[in-house]
């Protein structure tokens, strides 16, 4: 037993080497690699895009809620910057995630999975998210299947068998892996992705013969770890699949502002650099869902380009304090802004038979409404764009007023209660993300607990 599992050990610490940090890249088991030989590629199809994007913490909801659902709403003071974008955006209320409520710590880890998490926000298994399953089809027709980034925190996404896939948090990291040259040239990565093979067939034949010899914990463990080496092992083909495809060629202007030193104390230039960044993976079909984590509920960072020095999970928990409050609304329309540019972005450069926007989606967000005394319910969400994919916008669509009649914002107490409780049960998180994964070409009728597709939004 000793010596079996020594054995594998040592193949796992050749796998590490030979692969280095490539373990967990977002390739999931489940993705079907195409039949044919690792020189051809597959048949091009009409991209459909998604992006998610994640803020920490919650918002101000007394400044944020909008009062008044259908076309005629008005945009409240952190919204203001998509007066422009109007016809593009959907804000929606009373969405929630129901396993979720009351448990308010792995808000960021369940936004796009809805799993079931501990109330002591402990360690458990996540379920898939949305993201990897919309990766699994469009990503047969790029060289990334999906792009997992961070401005601060972890990861959004979550493979099927409820494994974390890293984000990588440097922009130049993100460009050169994405559109810089390999290093020795293609003879030399191919030979590395014919070691890596190598490495990975000897784990894999090692594994089997230390399988069953295991108990029932321990093979579990091992189960998961290779579920990790067979996730290599499919980016490992695709790799090959793409060696001989040129990547896109970029001017050096292009190429500068994502390969220079960058002042992190600039926090607007350094977050439109990561939206410039995911822009430009778009537009050149080298990946067709992003996943952004703009802060994770205890890295939220602080913004003093804006005169903001505390971080947003500091702010909060304000226990009412005006002060408090008004700073947290300040940091609520910086990061609707921020979000503005990326359309505004978007909306600028043409694909297909209209702009870059009609076929992303994008979703925007928090798992927490309240974050003084971590409500999760009435979260702040806000989906655009997708047009040419069937997604129709322009109206404030609002689960909580048929059923309470009118918001109550002058009293902070009484708002405050819809924010930690759902108004309309069946008003679901998982509806919407049912919705993003068909128009995307996922063929499910299922996600999570939905209950069926948000049809206010499909054309």
């Amino acid at each position: 037993m000793n010596i079996l599992t020594n054995k594998w050990l040592l193949s796992r610490r050749h796998l590490l080497r030979g692969i280095g940090a490539s373990i967990a890249l977002p390739m999931l088991d489940c993705m079907r690699l195409p039949s044919h030989g690792a020189s051809e590629l597959p048949k091009a199809t009409s991209p459909k895009r998604s992006v998610f994007l994640y803020i920490p913490n919650g918002v101000n909801t007394l400044s944020w809620q909008i009062e008044k659902a259908g076309a005629d709403y008005e945009l409240t003071t952190p919204l203001k910057s998509l007066e422009r974008h109007r016809n593009e955006v959907t804000p929606i209320s009373g969405l929630h995630h129901p396993l979720v409520i009351g448990k308010a710590h792995n808000c960021d880890q369940v936004w796009l999975t809805g799993a079931n998490v501990p109330s002591n926000g402990g360690a458990f298994r996540n379920t898939v998210s949305a993201d990897q399953l919309i990766a699994e089809v469009q990503g047969e027709s790029t060289r990334f299947p999906s792009l997992e980034m961070a401005i601060d925190g972890f990861s959004l996404a979550w493979s099927r068998d409820g494994i974390q896939i890293p984000s990588e948090r440097n922009v130049k990291t993100i460009f050169e892996r994405m559109f810089g040259e390999q290093p020795g040239g293609k003879n030399a990565v191919r030979r590395r992705l014919n070691q890596r093979g190598s490495i990975l067939d000897a784990v894999l034949g090692d594994a089997q013969s230390v399988n069953s010899n295991l108990g029932t914990e321990d093979r579990n463990k091992l189960d998961e770890y290779l579920t990790a080496v067979r996730q290599v092992e499919l980016r490992t083909k695709k790799a090959e699949t793409w060696l001989d495809v040129p990547r896109p060629k970029l001017d050096n202007s292009v190429s500068g502002r994502f390969t220079r030193q960058m002042n992190h104390d600039q926090v607007r230039e350094y977050h439109r650099v990561f939206y410039d960044l995911m822009v430009l993976a778009l537009r050149t079909d080298t990946t067709r869902v992003i996943t952004c984590m703009i802060g994770s509920e205890a890295n939220g960072g602080a913004i003093p380009d804006i005169g903001i020095s505390q971080t947003r999970h500091g702010l909060s928990h304000h226990n009412g304090d005006p002060e408090q409050l008004r700073r947290l609304t300040q940091t609520d329309t910086f990061h609707v802004e921020q979000l503005s540019y990326f359309l505004d972005q978007l909306k600028a450069h043409q694909a297909e038979d209209g702009n870059l926007l009609d076929t992303t989606q994008v979703l925007w967000g928090s798992g927490m409404s309240y974050g003084h005394s971590h409500g999760n319910a009435n979260l702040p969400i806000l989906y655009a764009g997708g047009k040419k994919l069937g997604v129709k916008h322009g109206k404030h669509i609002d689960f909580n007023l048929p059923k309470i009649g009118k918001y109550n914002v002058a009293e902070a107490n009484e708002h405050y209660k819809i924010c930690g409780r759902p108004v309309d049960d069946k008003a679901r998180l998982s509806n919407l993300l049912l919705t993003i994964l068909q128009r995307c070409g996922v063929k499910t009728e299922k996600f999570q607990d939905s209950t069926g597709v948000l049809s206010e939004v499909v054309a």
